[in-house]
């Protein structure tokens, strides 16, 4: 109301604490309430009183800021409040990082009413978790269309989750070595609207919204009936699953892992699963007593997309990782890039020395398949081989002899 009467700007900050759970999952829901003071302090120590702060809910804080001169001096703001809530702090003799995403809102530009101000400025702090949180981002009509197309994502998701519309592609992994078909990575698949979606889209939209752990769990219980015969005849051959942050974090993972494969009477060697760097960050210490307990009950665990992590070293002498999987943009740059050519040689190697093996993934063309089988790596995955495909697809004795043949 003042800035309409007075014919000024003003800017409203939604502030989301970035991993702020994991805090009060680890050191107490005391120490969070603590960090919230501590955090509510220092925001009030570098606003002026040009600025009011409140918060939100949870560890959701709002700042208005009034008769905002220029959007400089505004983006200066937000950056202090982003700096000063990335800096470390001691809470009861523990040393706590966080950070925030801040979204950024302006009246009258962006809106007219205090809800939908609100609303925008949100839009934009989920604009701003997107690009990889700790940062900021200022409202615009295009992320309002994006958001848009995201919540009806989100809600043709949830229908087809309901529907059990999703189905499952397997890509095999070969053994060049040996001439076989070791096992293949189970793929889940969506059609929405005659379209496909791409896994890229509709797996982090599936994390988001907690439908990650029943669709990962119904596209193994599909693969086990699909892939019976060729699990039944080779006790030998593997599907290879990806677990997400979300889904092995769960406490009773290994349990609800167990009952799937008993039920159609499979052992757990013949499920590998699959793990990112991500899943290690989220909770070290969850991570490495999950991960330990899968070992326990018999699975094997594969570290994917290795290479490309900044601790992906550490985390071989950390967790019991049973198989690398070489990250395919070194792969691709094989022929290209002879530093890519020496970090697989080096992988390869590592592998060896820690008593484990490697697969590369992302194998288009036969030099780069050469290359791989000449420094030492022989399990292979990639478009040269083959493609993923149905279950009916793989079942043909014609595909296998045809993979083979590739050889």
């Amino acid at each position: 109301k003042q800035a309409e009467s007075s014919n000024t700007h003003c800017a409203l900050l939604f502030i989301d604490l970035d991993k702020f759970k994991p805090v009060n999952d680890s050191f107490g829901h005391a120490v969070g309430d603590k960090l919230l003071c501590n955090i509510t302090e220092r925001l009030g120590n570098i606003l002026n009183e040009n600025a009011q702060l409140g918060r939100q809910s949870g560890d959701e804080f709002l700042v208005l800021i009034k008769n905002v001169e220029s959007q400089d001096s505004l983006k200066e703001t937000v950056m202090l409040i982003s700096k000063e809530l990335a800096n470390k702090v001691m809470i009861e003799d523990f040393a706590i990082n966080i950070s925030a995403s801040i979204g950024v809102a302006l009246y009258p530009f962006d809106a007219i009413t205090t809800d939908i101000l609100i609303r925008n400025a949100d839009v934009a702090m989920m604009q701003a978790k997107q690009n990889g949180r700790n940062g900021f981002s200022f409202f615009s009509d295009e992320m309002n269309e994006q958001i848009k197309q995201k919540l009806m994502l989100e809600n043709d998701l949830k229908d087809a989750v309901k529907a059990d519309l999703f189905f499952n592609h397997y890509q095999p992994i070969v053994d060049i070595e040996a001439r076989t078909i070791n096992g293949v990575e189970l793929l889940m698949r969506w059609k929405n609207k005659e379209q496909f979606v791409s896994p890229a889209v509709f797996i982090p939209i599936s994390e988001e919204t907690g439908l990650i752990e029943r669709l990962t769990e119904l596209a193994l219980k599909r693969a086990l009936i699909e892939l019976a015969p060729l699990l039944n005849d080779n006790p030998l051959f593997y599907i290879s699953l990806n677990l997400s942050p979300k889904h092995i974090l769960k406490e009773n993972i290994t349990e609800r892992l167990q009952c799937i494969l008993a039920d159609a009477g499979i052992l757990p060697k013949q499920l590998r699963l699959e793990i990112t760097e991500t899943i290690l960050l989220e909770d070290k210490l969850k991570a490495a007593k999950q991960l330990q307990k899968l070992k326990a009950a018999g699975f094997k665990l594969l570290l994917d997309d290795f290479g490309t992590g900044y601790s992906s070293l550490t985390y071989l002498s950390q967790f019991p990782i049973n198989v690398i999987k070489i990250d395919q943009s070194f792969v691709n740059s094989i022929g290209e890039d002879k530093g890519d050519e020496s970090i697989i040689k080096t992988i390869i190697s590592l592998a060896e020395n820690l008593n484990l093996y490697c697969i590369a993934e992302g194998v288009e063309n036969r030099d780069q398949m050469e290359f791989l089988v000449n420094a030492g790596c022989h399990v292979l995955q990639g478009y040269y081989l083959a493609k993923p495909m149905s279950a009916e697809a793989l079942n043909e004795n014609s595909c296998f002899r045809k993979i083979i043949e590739l050889i």
